[in-house]
């Protein structure tokens, strides 16, 4: 496939993390080939994987959150960490203990099935659960409920990286057991060899290297 020559209609589900990440730099390199490749971009949702097994969609972009079905191929593009994100007048200093982060009281963001599972997933694997009094679908709306209370928003780094100007607020660090995750493209198995697949897929692991290494 050469999209100086050929056309494509992609359809992409992103979550919001992808689309605040991902989605810019992608459409920076596409760009050059706008008049013959289109991306529409799609919000993730729990019909995302029948969508694909339908066609409806060419690719997913994910955190590797355990549910991705063992049919579908992914590609790891880029890896990342969590922030916790509090109130500049937060009495939080610079890390939370694990301890310290059950007692108190979180934002949380129902990416799918109405769970930020990543969090959930490490806390429940300690038979722990930590206490949500605000659940939101944007990982930016759940910094933006920071400013001025005592709510922890647990953020994917690089996402929140994009709001660190914001003077209300601070960053401290999760306790040991948020480690990071890997962040996935996700596709299905007949289009594994499609010459315009394999560009589209090529150009998401692009985009990835772009990013390059998380800085803490």
């Amino acid at each position: 496939f050469d999209p100086a020559t050929g056309h494509a209609a992609f359809r992409i589900a992103v979550s919001d993390n992808a689309s605040q990440v991902v989605c810019p730099p992608f459409c920076g390199m596409v760009l050059p080939y706008a008049e013959r490749v289109s991306c529409q971009f799609v919000a993730l949702h729990d019909g995302t994987f029948e969508a694909m097994e339908r066609g409806r969609l060419d690719l997913a972009l994910n955190a590797d959150d355990g549910h991705t079905p063992d049919r579908f191929h992914r590609e790891v593009i880029y890896e990342d960490d969590f922030v916790c994100v509090v109130a500049k007048t937060s009495r939080y200093a610079r890390k939370l203990t694990l301890r310290q982060y059950l007692d108190g009281v979180h934002v949380g963001v129902g990416v799918l099935a109405g769970r930020q599972t990543i969090p959930e997933q490490r806390l429940a694997a300690l038979g722990k659960k930590r206490r949500c009094a605000v659940e939101v679908p944007y990982f930016t709306a759940a910094i933006r409920c920071v400013p001025g209370t005592n709510l922890i928003a647990t953020v994917p780094r690089r996402l929140a990286e994009l709001e660190r100007h914001d003077p209300a607020i601070k960053f401290v660090k999760p306790p040991a057991e948020m480690q990071g995750f890997r962040y996935l493209m996700i596709w299905h198995p007949r289009l594994h060899t499609d010459a315009a697949h394999v560009w589209l897929r090529s150009m998401i692991a692009a985009t990835g290297r772009t990013l390059g290494a998380v800085t803490r």
